[in-house]
């Protein structure tokens, strides 16, 4: 079976073009004040932080301008980062594994937009809940890439552990053919490491090498010699050490590959964004074609509504409001335990930062990056990026009662469930996150914000045919403008047969060595236990992720399935009840909990 994607040649050509010459005769520029102030900032906030270690390169082009570490790569035994540390890069891997899997297709071993069941005839999965049957939209190698698959996100049970697994790919095959897709393809955006795991197994299939000789083999033709997805004798020397709030961390074998288990410093990295740079080319060695470079680096989701402002190219996340006046954009983020990394190019201007720390949760890393990236634009260019604006004020207006108590209902969002009701002149805001009420008055922009401040408004729209609450803000490191908070969820009564099995569950099923037997509660990506309840006449499942109490609102199918609801992340899949050994247990992201004889407190959040 052969198939054929579509592809916009004259799109490609013109990003091309608009690359521009690599290389110039111009003076080279002095990044002085960028480094001064760079350094001056990393240094206080690795104090104020509690930052253990953490690595920069700044690439201009074709060269690096400055490449430097700070702090320890392991503090116990007093060894300093330098720019040779070595460290878990996370998730920016998965750009790595875009790449090779654009390296095959250019050598015709790969078509992306081909079903994923071409290269991997034994997946299977269960198709979405609530969606009609689509047979015209096959989960193909294009829709991972950019995380509109809708392969369940997260499956961490024996994702990180002790000892290396070689195993993992094949289990989440197997585990994929009775679990529930979250979407249908390119409904929403909902980021995806098993997604990115399972285009690992594709690499070794189609390139008839296992993924470690492939991958190794790109490190070297760009000249990264101290990068690879697997740990190496040769790397020991240089290999940092995780830390969370300055404690050490066991250091645990991702098994996820292609999703996020790269070890490198910020000098092969800085190769990397050399080869982006120079349009698939670093050092005289050809690693990608101009156009396939492009194609990586065009929005590929414009026809997808709910991702809103969200520009996803293939792996590479294209847009940052911090940089909106700036040409394009291309970064990524990667955490693991222990360890935060962002990456972030300008290719209009041949720029690029790359920050690795070895401290999970310290946001410095992206900080840094952008930081840096915005000075050494100003030194290269005199374009003095302003702060992104947040939604423009609109005069406070009145809405007639019934088209209040129109938006008046239960929203399910990430982390739990927001409550809406109209009151006089306005509406009552409730989370469950953190159970805080709030007023919103209505705006003559035909959006709401509260009585003392417009720099939160809230939009309530329909879009998909799905109703849900957008936020109107500077997001989070100024990534975006709005976004989806909730999605309408009109309850439905609970069945007797989940009613009998509220209560707290233990995990069950935990993989040997995983690491959630080793961290400390607010790094563990697994909760340890969960519990069934009803609130507000909703059943919700409660768990714990890092350290923060969730609520996931439950919609029961039939007596062994219920959908989460919500829309994004892990979101719009199944928990399932399972009969193991005679008992029930209740099934969720690979994991299975089994009732315990915890008695519940009346004073307990559920």
């Amino acid at each position: 079976m052969k198939c054929f994607g579509t592809f916009c040649f004259v799109s490609l050509l013109t990003f091309c073009l608009a690359l521009g010459a690599i290389g110039s005769d111009k003076k080279a520029t002095d990044y002085s004040a960028t480094i001064e102030q760079t350094t001056a900032f990393i240094e206080r906030r690795m104090r104020e932080d509690q930052v253990t270690g953490l690595s920069i390169a700044l690439v201009d082009g074709q060269d690096v301008v400055w490449a430097k570490g700070f702090g320890y790569a392991d503090k116990e035994n007093d060894v300093k980062a330098t720019a040779e540390t070595i460290y878990e890069i996370g998730s920016i891997s998965k750009t790595i594994t875009a790449m090779a899997i654009m390296r095959l297709q250019e050598q015709g071993l790969i078509n992306i937009d081909c079903p994923l069941t071409e290269y991997l005839p034994e997946f299977f999965i269960q198709p979405p809940l609530g969606f009609p049957p689509d047979s015209d939209k096959p989960i193909t190698i294009r829709t991972m890439l950019t995380h509109h698959s809708g392969i369940p996100g997260d499956l961490f049970n024996g994702g990180f552990t002790l000892k290396p697994r070689t195993d993992y790919n094949a289990w989440v095959l197997k585990y994929l053919r009775g679990e529930y897709a979250c979407y249908p393809p390119d409904f929403i955006w909902a980021y995806s490491n098993t997604a990115f795991s399972l285009l690992g197994e594709v690499i070794s299939r189609v390139s008839g090498q296992s993924f470690q000789e492939y991958t190794d083999g790109l490190f070297q033709k760009m000249g990264m010699h101290h990068s690879s997805y697997f740990d190496k004798p040769a790397f020991k020397e240089n290999l940092a050490r995780g830390y969370f709030q300055e404690e050490p961390l066991e250091r645990f074998y991702d098994n996820i590959w292609a999703a996020g288990s790269v070890l490198s410093n910020v000098t092969d990295m800085a190769n990397y964004i050399k080869m982006v740079l120079g349009q698939g080319r670093v050092d005289g060695v050809r690693i990608l074609k101009p156009e396939t470079l492009a194609e990586m680096l065009t929005a590929q989701n414009e026809d997808v509504p709910l991702d809103l402002d969200l520009r996803q190219g293939l792996s590479w996340v294209l847009m940052d409001r911090q940089f909106d006046d700036a040409g394009r954009v291309c970064h990524h983020t990667g955490s693991t335990h222990g360890f935060l990394s962002h990456i972030e190019i300008l290719p209009d201007h041949q720029i690029g930062v790359v920050v690795l720390s070895n401290t999970q949760k310290a946001t410095i890393a992206i900080e840094a990056a952008r930081m840096t990236l915005k000075l050494a634009l100003r030194d290269k260019t005199g374009i003095d990026l302003a702060e992104p604006p947040g939604p423009a004020h609109s005069p406070y207006g009145t809405w007639a009662k019934e088209k209040l108590e129109a938006l008046a209902g239960i929203y399910a969002t990430e982390a739990g469930y927001d409550m809406i009701k109209a009151v006089p002149g306005g509406l009552e805001w409730w989370s469950s996150y953190g159970e805080e009420t709030r007023k919103l008055l209505p705006l003559e922009n035909g959006w709401f914000a509260l009585p003392d401040s417009q720099e939160l408004q809230v939009e309530f729209s329909t879009i998909s045919g799905r109703d849900v609450m957008i936020l109107h803000e500077d997001a989070l490191f100024g990534l975006v403008g709005r976004s989806l908070w909730a999605e309408r969820y009109e309850p439905v009564s609970v069945p007797a047969a989940w009613l009998k099995r509220l209560g707290k569950y233990e995990v069950s099923n935990l993989y040997p060595d995983d690491c959630l037997r080793y961290l400390p509660e607010k790094v563990q990506d697994l909760s340890r236990s969960v519990e069934l309840a009803v609130k507000d006449g909703i059943l919700v499942l409660g768990c714990t992720i890092q350290g923060n109490s969730l609520l996931l609102v439950l919609e029961p199918i039939n007596d062994t399935v219920a959908k989460i609801c919500a829309l994004g992340r892990d979101k719009g899949g199944a928990v399932q009840v399972v009969t193991v050994d005679g008992e029930e247990q209740i099934q969720l992201w690979g994991s299975l909990y089994k009732k315990s004889s915890f008695k519940r407190n009346k004073r307990s959040a559920l």
